[in-house]
């Protein structure tokens, strides 16, 4: 008989990643390609992500194991068989992911956002374990949260819910709502940190939102004004989050993250300031491996019926 694994996929805008793993999540196999042009093709991702798992489940040592559960994150929100509030990846049909998924491995999948698989990873093995109701908050390419409660991630009436990315700033007040586009994560995620350097220095290359911490960090006026900016943002959204939520512990992760731990104390203090009840707060432990381990966490819970 053979041993039973479980798939997780991470899907980005820069890089797929997939994963065979055991119940307990330890990790059988593991494989990674750059997202690439696929994102720009009909339905290109999802056939790269089709290629990627089957390269996986027919290597050493992945071969002759039975699958028993496939989850799947997805950079967007997945919603009635489509692909809503998309930004860096534009064309990817659900309902066909699924359906070939599940007609080829003869397992249950489960798709949902990235964010949420990485909230998903850390109530399981990371900086969230035993906590609850926790928010995850991340702050990367994008910008959005996630709230763990009663052992589950809560997804929301259109599964959208912690998609603040689309709050609402002043410098929005006179438009409407861009899909794909958001208000909030314009000024402070890593494509916002990024668009914002380059629209004030034209001259400038697209330098990432890391480097452009780093140069804040060294003094230099741009860079440390953009910074401010966007903390000037996050600091009272965050606060209006928990005030909210009223979670017993905050998690911060995402690709930006690590520029951000600098500014711990002052998001400390104003959380301690601005809060009623102010929670833990926590930097993931997973970091960039979050969204993969809740993606393998998502196909154990799917096989076992508890999503």
């Amino acid at each position: 008989m053979s041993e039973a694994v479980y798939i997780g996929v991470d899907c980005g805008g820069t890089s797929l990643r997939v994963a065979a793993a055991e119940a307990s999540g330890s990790i059988v196999a593991e494989r990674s390609v750059p997202t690439g042009a696929a994102q720009e093709k009909e339905n290109g991702l999802g056939e790269a992500i089709i290629t990627l798992v089957e390269s996986l489940v027919l290597a050493a040592p992945v071969r002759g194991h039975d699958i028993l559960g496939i989850g799947v994150g997805l950079p967007f929100v997945c919603w009635e068989g489509k692909a809503h509030l998309c930004r860096n990846v534009r064309v990817l049909d659900p309902v066909w992911l699924d359906e070939r998924l599940e007609d080829r491995y003869g397992a249950p999948v489960a798709l949902t956002n990235d964010v949420k698989c990485a909230a998903l990873g850390e109530a399981w093995l990371g900086a969230a374990r035993g906590a609850d109701p926790f928010l995850y908050l991340n702050i990367g390419t994008g910008l959005s949260t996630a709230l763990f409660t009663d052992g589950r991630i809560y997804q929301g009436a259109h599964h959208a819910a912690g998609e603040i990315a689309y709050w609402v700033t002043e410098a929005s007040h006179a438009g409407g709502l861009a899909d794909g586009v958001g208000p909030l994560e314009e000024a402070m995620s890593g494509v916002g940190i990024t668009g914002a350097y380059h629209r004030a220095s034209p001259s400038a290359e697209n330098l990432p939102a890391e480097e452009i911490f780093r140069r804040a960090g060294q003094g230099e006026v741009l860079a440390s004004a953009i910074v401010e900016k966007g903390m000037e943002y996050l600091l009272p959204a965050i606060a209006n989050l928990l005030t909210f939520a009223d979670p017993e512990l905050l998690v911060i992760g995402g690709g930006v993250a690590g520029s951000l731990i600098r500014q711990a104390a002052r998001i400390e203090a104003y959380i301690a300031r601005m809060t009623p009840f102010p929670p833990r707060i926590a930097w993931s432990l997973l970091k960039g491996r979050a969204g993969l381990t809740g993606a393998i966490r998502l196909a154990v819970l799917e096989s076992l019926g508890t999503p």
